[in-house]
């Protein structure tokens, strides 16, 4: 396993790795549970490799609960005490592991563009003003991350990802802090998400500490 960042703060601990020398074989001994090993079996290859990658890192970094999932999907540890979120992006693998609920994303900034293709599917007319169109890829993956993060943080409940998450005006700044909302009928509530570029990924997370 290649660590390509890990970074801690007082309460979380961030990790992205590259997945893709993982001997399967080796791998498969960290499965300990037959819920694990049930759901495991019911992926596909490229999921399992994910799944054990992740087992893999939680191992590698000390942490011992087990890890399950949700109706949605949501990772979850068991027992409880800590929150995690997970992302996979090609080859590279995000997991943040907190004392608070938090939501993670990783993309690739892809040579087809896609991105640029789908925008209107998560882009608000309010938001696209701020988007400088040198840097459109760029504002791009940032704000899908933003909204994804939000939609993990949220427990995958909408994947309107147009109408219930808004990011607010921001400018490519490292280390900078992004205002984000999740908008209901009943309430809105608002986040600080935080990004930075890995090699050729942009990695966006947001702690919900209050």
């Amino acid at each position: 396993m290649f660590i390509l960042n890990k970074f801690n703060h007082i309460h979380t601990k961030i990790i992205v790795f590259r997945c893709s020398h993982l001997k399967t074989m080796l791998l498969e001994k960290l499965i300990f549970s037959d819920k694990e090993k049930k759901f495991f079996l019911s992926l596909s290859e490229k999921r399992k490799k994910e799944f054990l990658g992740v087992r893999y890192a939680l191992k590698y970094i000390g942490i011992n609960m087990n890890l399950l999932y949700n109706e949605k999907r949501k990772p979850f540890f068991f027992p409880k005490g800590k929150y995690i979120s997970l992302s996979h992006s090609f080859e590279l693998i995000a997991i943040a592991i907190s004392s608070y609920h938090i939501g993670i994303d990783i993309e690739k900034l892809r040579k087809d563009k896609k991105i640029i293709k789908i925008k209107k599917k998560f882009i608000r007319n309010d938001e696209s003003v701020f988007i400088h169109p040198n840097y459109e890829e760029d504002y791009l993956h940032i704000i899908w991350g933003i909204k994804e993060s939000l939609y993990k943080l949220e427990g995958g409940l909408s994947s309107n990802f147009l109408n219930h998450y808004k990011v607010s005006p921001f400018f490519l700044k490292k280390d900078s802090c992004i205002s984000c909302w999740i908008i209901k009928d009943s309430y809105s509530k608002k986040f600080s998400a935080f990004y930075r570029k890995i090699d050729d990924h942009y990695l966006v997370y947001i702690i919900d500490d209050k």
